[in-house]
């Protein structure tokens, strides 16, 4: 398939490139939701961790539920342009080893709560997408990023740093309201957990089955994040 074959049709503007519509996903403007998630920080912090091991949990996060998603989002990509026929295997197979490598149920209502948020507004930009309209409409966040660099023609690094780079920047933007500290020193958090996963960029890039996804697991935040679920004190949903 040509890359131009799968572009987004604006009526009477140029096609934004693959790279601006990256930047605009990992806007935290977004009108998507995203300012309500707190990527697993708050959980951990009610749960009982302390504020000045924020850095490991975030490279933790990093390189287990993050690089999750983001070959998750690298095998929808494929799935779509493969047209979802490839070795018998679709969008529905891709969520069901997502699933199988989330194994908290919180942490996968949040996903979807995520995803369902971020569909709404693909919707809106790329109304005649087939891979978008081929989602139902509670999806894992990391479905919808997948089908829309699908959709824009994205590289799958840009993808993968993509997928990374939007988990930990909201873990970051909460980080702020739940221990006010220097903005800067958010700004040095979040760029040293996405370059802590470099290494790891190109054989997640690299994935095409869902079968490659990796099962990264994190049972404490797993934990975290159950806990979370039910108490009545939380300024995030999780």
């Amino acid at each position: 398939m040509n890359t131009s074959d799968r572009l987004p049709r604006f009526q009477g503007m140029t096609v934004p490139a693959a790279s601006t519509v990256a930047m605009l996903l990992a806007d935290a403007r977004l009108p998507s939701g995203g300012h309500a998630h707190s990527s697993g920080l708050e959980p951990a912090l009610i749960g009982g961790m302390s504020p000045a091991v924020v850095a490991g949990f975030l490279a933790l996060r990093a390189s287990t539920t993050a690089l999750v998603d983001a070959g998750t989002a690298v095998a929808t990509m494929h799935s779509v342009l493969d047209g979802g026929e490839r070795d018998g295997w679709g969008l529905a197979m891709v969520e069901r080893a997502w699933s199988a490598r989330t194994p908290s149920r919180a942490m996968r209502e949040v996903s979807r709560d995520l995803g369902r948020g971020l569909l709404r507004l693909a919707r809106r930009i790329w109304p005649a997408s087939a891979g978008i309209d081929a989602l139902d409409d509670a999806p894992p966040r990391p479905l919808v990023l997948g089908v829309i660099a699908a959709e824009v023609g994205m590289g799958s690094e840009e993808l993968v740093r993509l997928a990374v780079y939007d988990d930990l920047a909201s873990g970051v933007a909460a980080l702020l309201k739940l221990e006010p500290r220097d903005p800067a020193d958010g700004v040095m958090l979040l760029l040293e957990s996405c370059a802590s996963i470099e290494p790891s960029v190109p054989t997640i890039a690299a994935i095409r089955s869902p079968d490659d996804i990796p099962a990264l697991s994190a049972p404490q935040a797993e934990a975290w994040a159950e806990q979370h679920a039910i108490t009545q004190r939380r300024l995030f949903r999780g």
